[in-house]
């Protein structure tokens, strides 16, 4: 599998025979030399080396050019090919996948270390699909207590809204993303993404979340209350990962399969199958605003971050433009006006074509979201917060290193910023 700026092949040991998967990472991307950020991916697949829910490194070779990390093989491919082909995960597996993704998050939590990038393109299955494993550690950030640490990066759909806000990076980011994911996997659907970016990140930063029925038709209400406590915006008013893992949803024993199997829009035994004591979203669509509290696969190879999977047909509708209209009759009922709009609205597992990502070294992922609300605030406020420049900058050097005497802030040179690696 070829990338942007990698490429992952099985190779296979001579003397054992072992496959493995070995990503080939270039040394420059755009005239930049990365190797510091390739160093730091390696320490932190190292510092990960005694945890099951993290990817496994087995060595590191280094050219002129590239360099080389030999990783497990992870035959069953990403979760996003699991979703491009059954469209959702039951509840019960949607469970045992978040059990897995949170138990490899807390061995990084416990570091002090961010991955970032949570998405269903960076979680690989086994050959059998028991396990998960948490995988793509190349924008993951180490966070000190006493270091503020600034960057604009991650997956637009999964970015937390502090990261837009251009406000220090922290361990609840990855919460947020683990929210977003419990809602793909559930749905099938992102819950924020809209028609455009700038659309997109206003949902974000406002939170415009909303369980529609006939996307939740049989969730509990437990699973929707962990993903309203996990989608704070305030960081401090989220879950932890130790509070996410003694959640009384994910402790749950019920309905669990031994492997992470999904169900398409279609499958009957779908409604109505999850516990009636949780009870189910059988009203109106649920709303809640603002301030309430890589590596794919490809046949069975692990793949990379700069590549998603395969732009099909969604097999519920048969049709290209991602609109989700059932040939059937609809079980649950007529539909109301507000929800056909929002249907008519959602685009299926749609791709971004635009050159370049919306973050540095995060390909976006595959949209598949309702519009936001119907009249949304004006996106010229949340636009200016995508600045960088906040702060107003200290007296900086002119390049041959004198202070400058300027009146106001010279602004020539601007140092580097500090990057959080653990290299």
């Amino acid at each position: 599998m070829e990338g942007k700026f990698a490429s992952v092949r099985k190779i296979r040991h001579l003397v054992s025979g072992v496959e493995y998967a070995a990503k080939f990472i270039r040394k420059r991307r755009r005239a930049a030399d990365t190797t510091r950020e390739i160093q730091h991916e390696v320490a932190v697949l190292a510092l990960c080396s005694d945890s099951t829910r993290v990817v496994r490194l087995h060595e590191v070779y280094e050219t002129r050019t590239e360099v080389a990390i030999v990783l497990e093989l992870c035959a069953g491919g990403e979760l996003q090919r699991l979703l491009d082909e059954e469209e959702r995960l039951t509840e019960g597996a949607t469970r045992r996948a978040l059990r897995h993704v949170l138990e490899g998050l807390a061995h990084l939590h416990a570091r002090r270390v961010a991955h970032l990038d949570l998405k269903p393109q960076n979680l690989l299955l086994t050959a059998g699909g028991e396990e998960l494993v948490i995988c793509d550690f190349g924008i993951s950030r180490a966070i000190q207590p006493a270091a503020h640490v600034r960057e604009i990066l991650g997956t637009r759909d999964y970015v937390a809204p502090e990261i837009l806000s251009y406000e220090p990076l922290s361990l609840a980011a990855d919460i947020w993303s683990v929210g977003v994911l419990a809602y793909v996997l559930l749905s099938g659907y992102s819950p924020f993404a809209g028609d455009t970016k700038q659309e997109t990140y206003l949902n974000i930063a406002q939170c415009q979340l909303s369980f529609p029925k006939d996307l939740f038709w049989g969730v509990s209400q437990r699973a929707m209350q962990f993903i309203k406590e996990t989608l704070v915006v305030d960081p401090m008013g989220r879950l932890t990962v130790e509070e996410c893992l003694e959640h009384p949803w994910l402790k749950d024993d019920a309905d669990i399969p031994r492997v992470i199997v999904g169900v398409g829009f279609d499958a009957d035994s779908e409604v109505g199958s999850e516990a009636d004591d949780d009870g189910t979203d059988n009203g109106d669509d649920e709303t809640v605003n603002g301030d309430g509290k890589g590596v794919n696969g490809v046949n069975g190879v692990n793949g990379v971050n700069g590549v998603n999977g395969h732009n099909g047909v969604s097999k519920c509708n048969g049709t290209t433009n991602g609109t989700h209209e059932d040939k059937e009759p609809d079980p649950r009922g007529s539909p109301t006006p507000r929800e056909e709009e929002e249907r008519a609205a959602a685009v299926k597992h749609a791709r971004d074509d635009s050159p370049s990502p919306p973050f540095p070294d995060a390909p976006s992922t595959p949209k598949v979201s309702r519009k936001s609300h119907p009249s949304p605030p004006s996106v010229l406020a949340l636009c200016k917060k995508f600045q960088p420049d906040y702060e107003k900058p200290a007296k900086l050097c002119h390049a041959r290193g004198e202070l400058c005497g300027c009146p106001a802030p010279c602004l020539r040179l601007r140092t580097a910023q500090d990057r959080a690696v653990l290299c």
